[in-house]
């Protein structure tokens, strides 16, 4: 089994397509659904792409900017 790390709600992420968004409801499980608001439209995305995806975005952006 592996660890899971509970997401909270209002944690920010990053798409490439949509921009800086951030968490409506927290994540507890990777086979979930989960809210996410970019520029003011919600959208439901999978935790799965959030956590592999999403989440790293705007760990690498946050690097990035600190340089």
């Amino acid at each position: 089994m592996t660890k899971f790390k509970v997401i909270p709600p209002t944690t920010t992420v990053y798409c490439k397509q949509r921009g800086e968004g951030w968490t409506l409801t927290g994540i507890t499980d990777i086979n979930e659904n989960t809210s996410v608001m970019f520029g003011g439209t919600r959208y439901t995305i999978p935790a799965k792409e959030i956590i592999e995806t999403l989440l790293p975005n705007q760990i690498e952006r946050e690097k990035q900017k600190g340089a």
